[in-house]
């Protein structure tokens, strides 16, 4: 939960992509988030370590380069906030994942990124909007 001392939810995105990573940040900015942002997951690793309990939402690609990839990630954050789904990126789809407290977004869908944190940090439950298929005719 936020202090009083905190008025915006921090979120740590890791990305090893920097314009993705970028994009990201401006995005969740400007949607009313405070952003920490980090290359690698060794480097997410240790900012969720170091600062677990002041990072109120992870936004993590699955896949990273290095020895921490986003389940690693995802596992730390859970051990700072067990009730609360962690953000992950990856093309698969979540049928295709092992069972996790996750929520799986598709990659070059920043908007999607806003729109489930707004959706989570809302007090009041959230509905759902489903867009149309677009399907051939």
């Amino acid at each position: 939960m936020l202090t009083d001392s905190r008025s915006k939810a921090t979120v740590l995105i890791v990305e090893d992509d920097a314009v993705t990573r970028e994009l990201l940040a401006q995005l969740l900015q400007t949607g009313g988030f405070d952003v920490i942002v980090a290359p690698t997951g060794e480097r997410g690793l240790l900012l969720l370590s170091q600062q677990g309990d002041e990072i109120d939402w992870l936004v993590s690609k699955v896949s990273l380069p290095g020895l921490v990839c986003g389940w690693i990630l995802e596992d730390e954050y859970h051990q700072h906030h067990p009730d609360r789904p962690a953000l992950l990126i990856s093309p698969a789809s979540p049928a295709d994942m092992p069972s996790a407290h996750a929520v799986f977004i598709q990659p070059a869908a920043a908007m999607r990124v806003l729109e489930v944190l707004q959706a989570l940090k809302s007090p009041v439950a959230a509905q759902v909007v489903q867009f149309p298929s677009s399907k051939a005719a």
